[in-house]
């Protein structure tokens, strides 16, 4: 039997770059060593070695930028992830035939297409700007210009053809579902940092006078309200009602003091995701967030009033192993999916079931109130949404409750009077109430 033909390198730019090509192959291969020292392979896709040799080098110095970037040169490309997630959602048993087709169809007709070559780490909101006008005028002057007819498939199986119809609003929306959908992935298969998932789609985002639609948030006062809630007991409780509220004072001690989201978040915790770590001397109580979520694996840092109630409440639990959910049914030790008729209950104890516009607080506003009250202290936004798992954008855009209210004694300053004598207003000391008891 002959020999393999031992293949052949062909040395440039001192080694950084070599070519070569693969047994029974016309393709030119190469191997790029970037400046770190870590090298990666590439087809270049031409059977011509200069115009190989000049797609090497392109691709260095491309690789070159993501690295100073901070962003993995080697990351997939879009196409790559939505075949990925196609395919994931054709093996899930749950999702109907209809629905995997329709999927499949708008992914193939519009994300692939404009996306498909982009690696899904560059995609940014302003790549999802210019897809917005790209998609506007896909049937106008694009793509589907083009097209005159389109088949529709019915229920039973069955399809017929009709004259093309410009897709409506409704479908745009299912198209940034399906957009979202296949980042989510991205995120959850680590393919794509949490924090670098854009936003995608603004269906909520303004309201009809343009404004932005805000979250509910509680102000510090009622934060403040409600911990003292939790931390009280009704006279004479029974054992169920005191376990209940025990919980529920848990559940809010950790959504108030780390941002997490309620629901799909706070259910699979357990107590081994908990660990102390030290930052330049100072001890902070850290919570790692399971995989299987929203945005993936991340630690979360817990506000300094959360582990001590905590660690109070773990002691009296009768679910307090390492593998034990920490918001667990006292009774069954499964995790409590839900705390809504509790939450709705405290709101009607407290009088505050709405906020000052009259839009009615739920447990998401707990997570409102800590992005709030974080960026009102002034904590960095791209800060607070690492540790709330969302991009500093979207922090941006629903979670500054800031007015001219809330900033007052901002405005304060010396050129208040202007033109005027006067000094900086100050803090004018309350009356006592005569009806209260010194």
């Amino acid at each position: 039997m002959p020999r393999e033909k031992k293949t052949e390198y062909f040395y440039y730019d001192d080694k950084a770059i070599a070519l070569y090509q693969r047994p029974n192959s016309t393709l030119w291969q190469t191997r790029i060593v970037k400046e770190d020292g870590k090298a990666f392979v590439r087809s270049t896709g031409e059977r011509n070695f200069d115009k190989a040799l000049a797609w090497a080098r392109k691709e260095k110095m491309r690789a070159e930028v993501l690295t100073e970037q901070g962003l993995d040169p080697n990351t997939k490309s879009f196409k790559s992830v939505a075949e990925l997630w196609l395919a994931a959602i054709g093996r899930d048993p749950s999702n109907k035939p209809r629905k995997i087709s329709d999927y499949t169809k708008i992914v193939k007709r519009y994300h692939i297409p404009y996306f498909g070559k982009h690696k899904i780490t560059q995609i940014t909101q302003k790549t999802l700007g210019e897809y917005e006008i790209w998609r506007t005028a896909f049937w106008q002057t694009g793509p589907g210009a083009e097209q005159r007819e389109e088949t529709i498939r019915k229920r039973d199986g069955t399809s017929y053809t009709r004259e093309k119809t410009v897709t409506s609003k409704g479908k745009g929306d299912a198209e940034d579902t399906v957009l979202r959908q296949i980042f989510k992935f991205a995120v959850a298969n680590d393919y794509l940092d949490g924090s670098r998932m854009p936003i995608i789609g603004q269906k909520t985002t303004r309201g009809d006078n343009g404004a932005v639609n805000r979250r509910p948030a509680f102000t510090k006062e009622q934060a403040k309200a409600i911990l003292d809630y939790c931390n009280s007991f009704p006279d004479d409780p029974s054992e169920k009602l005191t376990n209940e509220r025990m919980v529920f004072s848990a559940f809010i001690h950790l959504v108030l003091g780390t941002g997490l989201r309620p629901g799909k978040e706070h259910q699979p915790i357990k107590w081994k995701h908990f660990s102390v770590k030290v930052v330049e001397g100072v001890e902070h109580a850290y919570l790692t967030i399971v995989k299987n979520t929203k945005t993936g694996s991340r630690p979360v840092r817990c506000d300094s009033f959360v582990w001590p109630m905590l660690s109070g409440f773990r002691y009296v639990s009768k679910f307090n192993g390492e593998e034990d959910f920490v918001l667990a049914n006292q009774e069954t030790g499964e995790a409590v999916a839900s705390f809504k008729r509790q939450f709705n209950t405290m709101l009607k104890a407290l009088d505050m079931e709405t906020d000052v516009h009259g839009d009615h607080f739920t447990p998401y506003s707990l997570r409102h109130t800590y992005a709030t009250l974080k960026l009102n202290e002034g904590v960095p936004e791209r800060l607070v949404g690492i540790n709330m798992g969302t991009s500093p954008d979207m922090i941006h855009l629903y979670y500054g409750h800031d007015t001219s209210v809330s900033r007052a004694n901002e405005f304060n300053t010396d050129i208040d009077w202007l033109t005027l004598d006067g000094e900086k207003l100050k803090k004018v000391k309350r009356q006592r109430d005569p009806k209260k008891k010194p």
